[in-house]
């Protein structure tokens, strides 16, 4: 099969596959399908996550320093990465440009991750961060 079949057939299975996908309970799989994200992408925000819900609670975060392969490809700072302070919306908003090279609504992301309980604080903290930014 020559590669522009293979291209279609490929579109094709996706849009049977969003077809069987329940948008109400996967909405943060359907963005990311939409908006066309690798892996490596998916993978390296939601470590993020993971540190952003340490930094703003305060915990170790000394856990996550393992794998930082996986951010090189995107350069991001580490050292800001893992500082102790709580993340703000502009380092979440930076995070988000070099990791996903596209612009979207970003409360739309938080909003389709929060829905599936990925990290569901971490969303709503920075959620209350895009509310009192934009009065």
């Amino acid at each position: 099969m020559d590669v522009v079949k293979e291209v279609k057939l490929l579109k094709y299975q996706m849009s049977l596959m969003k077809r069987m996908v329940n948008a109400e309970e996967h909405p943060f799989f359907m963005f990311a399908i939409d908006h066309e994200f690798e892996e490596n992408q998916v993978k390296a925000f939601l470590k993020i996550l993971g540190v952003f819900s340490c930094r703003i609670y305060g915990e170790d975060i000394s856990k996550w320093y393992q794998n930082d392969q996986l951010f090189s490809q995107f350069n991001l700072p580490l050292d800001k990465l893992y500082a102790s302070e709580q993340p703000t919306l502009e380092e979440l908003k930076s995070v988000v440009a070099k990791i996903f090279y596209q612009e979207f609504e970003l409360e739309y992301l938080l909003c389709s991750l929060k829905k599936q309980f990925i990290q569901a604080e971490v969303c709503e903290f920075f959620l209350q961060r895009l509310k009192t930014d934009l009065k």
